[in-house]
């Protein structure tokens, strides 16, 4: 596979954009003793999720946490499992590090020194991964060894890094910090949010990463939970839409499928105040619409923390503005 290719691949907008390393000798399936798994340098713990290394001791010397991982080389998918992110101190003995260990034999193990091993973390997802080895005798590696400017790690696009932990972090608390206020279905004035800025981009990844948390990756309306190691068929959806001033946080949003989301979003159905699915007289008469129907009259589900359960104005705006009359 040439460089262009892989560099569309890289573009998917599932996922954030790229960051690299250039593999040591101790990273690949070819250094014989050493500890397994792929160090992670201390300048890429930032796109990484948040371990409490305040907690390791000498009694209990790793903190981790499992990441999903969908591994790939130039063409093909060679492996997906769960893998662990841990933080090592060896109870003080030695200098502290970070890896990505267990299961990672599928790339590891075609790996060697000096190959680029390029990272993304899903948007959606936020403890799944993919990673691209580029090995230096593919099509590609010559392009990307250009681009990465001889650099060990960091950013593939420095221009373009991917949004860090500290902003996500920053703006989930943010953002559960306006749940204590009351709640206003359309701010007035609201000023406009371009989708392509980094704090939009964190919002979105903490507005996803919540609801999805707190619904269990099930739609709210028709309970599925379809789901992959780094995609659920669930979409955070917003009631009140950004454009029309509402609200970008957890009571202005519940999780439909992208089916129920798209019927949402143009009125095909609302939700009453009863907390009930109701789809119109108008849009029953269609027979093609004969699947939706079914779920006229259930309750919804709702958010495990009541604090955050969608806001009764949210759903009365919707049906007063977008619901098929």
């Amino acid at each position: 596979m040439n460089a262009d290719l892989l560099l569309q691949f890289l573009r998917d907008p599932a996922w954030d954009t790229p960051f690299f390393k250039r593999l040591a000798h101790n990273d690949t399936g070819q250094a014989v003793g050493h500890q397994g798994g792929i160090v992670v340098p201390k300048d890429l713990r930032v796109f990484f999720p948040t371990l409490d290394e305040s907690v390791a001791s000498a009694v209990a010397p790793t903190v981790d946490r499992n990441l999903a991982a969908e591994m790939f080389i130039p063409g093909r998918q060679v492996g997906r499992d769960v893998t662990r992110y841990q933080f090592q101190t060896w109870g003080g003995t030695r200098s502290a590090e970070s890896r990505i260990t267990d299961n990672l034999g599928p790339i590891r193990n075609l790996a060697r020194e000096g190959d680029i091993l390029i990272m993304q973390r899903n948007r959606e997802r936020l403890d799944s991964f993919r990673l691209l080895l580029v090995r230096q005798a593919d099509e590609a590696f010559r392009r990307f060894h250009e681009l990465t400017q001889e650099r060990r790690w960091g950013p593939l696009f420095t221009d373009n890094p991917p949004v860090s932990q500290t902003e996500l972090n920053e703006a989930q608390a943010t953002m559960l910090s306006e749940t204590q206020q009351p709640f206003v279905a359309v701010r007035e004035n609201a000023p406009p949010r371009v989708p392509t800025t980094r704090s939009a981009i964190a919002r979105d990844a903490a507005f996803r990463a919540v609801l999805l948390l707190q619904y269990e990756r099930r739609c709210a309306v028709s309970g599925i939970a379809l789901t992959t190691q780094s995609v659920a068929e669930a979409q955070a959806a917003h009631i009140v839409p950004l454009g029309r001033g509402g609200a970008d946080e957890p009571r202005n949003g519940f999780t439909l499928t992208s089916t129920l989301h798209w019927a949402f979003d143009r009125g095909l159905f609302g939700i009453d105040r009863n907390r009930r699915v109701l789809v119109p007289q108008s849009v029953r008469a269609i027979s093609a619409n004969e699947w939706l129907v079914q779920f006229h009259g259930s309750a919804i589900r709702e958010a495990d923390n009541a604090s955050l359960r969608t806001a009764q104005e949210a759903f009365d705006w919707h049906r007063a503005n977008t619901v098929w009359q």
